[in-house]
């Protein structure tokens, strides 16, 4: 009993590092990979002429605007129903704008044709608040907005 002890090995045996290596690499070039080239046709489409007064906010692209909209992790845009006093008190709630938010909140009033009392900009949270449950109707405006 004592001489098993003795012949033991002190350190545990490493395997070496060629059958760790080979042990990882070998799936990997069991894989083939293919590359195909596409053919596509490229017609060139002359842009249109520029027109001589800017475009109406409803018509012109993100990257145009003074301002941004985010999305939230699930790639959903910051659009919340909240109600307040007992549910009397119903509003909308815009998050993650950014950029001038004080255009934002007047192309809003524009296209859902609400009164200067009913939107407003929070400085602080960067939110805008809407009276009224308007979800949807801010989602489509967003959406032909191109966010």
């Amino acid at each position: 009993m004592i001489f098993s002890r003795i012949f033991r090995p002190l350190t545990a045996q490493t395997a070496s590092i060629s059958t760790q290596f080979t042990r990882f690499v070998l799936p990997i070039h069991s894989r083939r990979l293919t590359t195909s080239t596409i053919e596509s046709s490229e017609q060139s489409v002359s842009p249109p002429p520029p027109s001589s007064s800017t475009p109406p906010a409803e018509s012109r692209t993100p990257a145009q605007l003074p301002y941004f909209v985010g999305r939230n992790n699930l790639n959903n845009l910051g659009v919340y129903h909240k109600s307040k006093r007992g549910g009397n008190l119903k509003l909308t709630l815009l998050k993650n704008g950014e950029g001038n938010l004080q255009a934002l909140k007047r192309d809003i009033r524009e296209a859902l044709q609400l009164n200067e009392g009913d939107i407003s900009v929070n400085s602080v949270t960067q939110h805008v608040i809407i009276r009224g449950h308007k979800k949807l109707q801010v989602l489509n405006f967003l959406g032909t907005m191109g966010f």
